[in-house]
This record gives structure tokens, sequence and C-alpha cells, in this order.
């Protein structure tokens, strides 16, 4: 039964393409320049048509291509990161007790000057 139906609309397919032909061809017969003119616009129209199907899946091809380049970088930047940035935070670090010592110093300098003034004042 739908072998049947399949085979059915095969064959009035093909009647239509065969009844489209037909009439392509005494169109061409009667005004041959009227006949061309529609078929050169049908044949505009179909590859106005393709092209913008090609534009799009171009346009699709580069947005995924460009995706996996952000992806692969963001992975490299992130693999890489830490290695670039180790001598930034040894220093860092260096500074830091750097400056704590420092902090340090200066404060036991300021308590020995406090202390000397102290004993200053009262002789």
């Amino acid at each position: 039964m739908e072998e049947n139906q399949k085979q059915d609309m095969f064959d009035r397919k093909a009647a239509w393409i065969e009844r489209m032909f037909d009439r392509l061809f005494t169109a061409i017969q009667k005004n041959p320049f009227a006949a061309l003119l529609v078929l050169s616009v049908a044949l505009n129209l179909w590859q106005y048509n393709i092209n913008n199907e090609v534009n799009r899946l171009r346009i699709a091809d580069i947005t995924s291509f460009n995706e996996r380049i952000v992806i692969e970088v963001r992975k490299g930047v992130q693999s890489e990161l830490p290695k670039q940035l180790a001598p930034y935070k040894e220093q860092q670090d260096s500074n830091t007790s750097k400056l704590d010592t420092s902090l340090v110093n200066l404060d036991q300098t300021l308590q020995s000057l406090k202390q000397y003034f102290n004993k200053n004042k009262k002789k």
C-alpha cells in the first residue's frame, strides 16, 4: 500500500515536470524573447538564493572557527599565565618583606627617638 502511494507521488511529480517542459516549449515557440526573459529571471532568483545560502554557511563557519580560536587562546592563557606571573609574584613578595622590615625598623627608630626625648626632657 505504502509503496503504491510512493509510486503514485513519483508519477504525479514526473507528470508535473513533463507538463512544465511542454508549456515552456510552447512558450518558446510562440514568443522566444519573453520565454527567455522569464527563464532569466527565474535563473537569477535561483542564483540569488544559492548565494545567500553560501554566505550564511560561510558566516556560520567563520563564527564557529572564531569560537574555537577563543577557546584555545583561553586554554593557553590559563596554562601560561601562572608561569609568566611567577617572577612578578616573587618580586611582590620580596617587596612586601622589605616593606615589613622597613616598617619594623622605622617603628624601632621612632620608639628609640621617643625614649631619647623622654629621657632628655626629664633632665
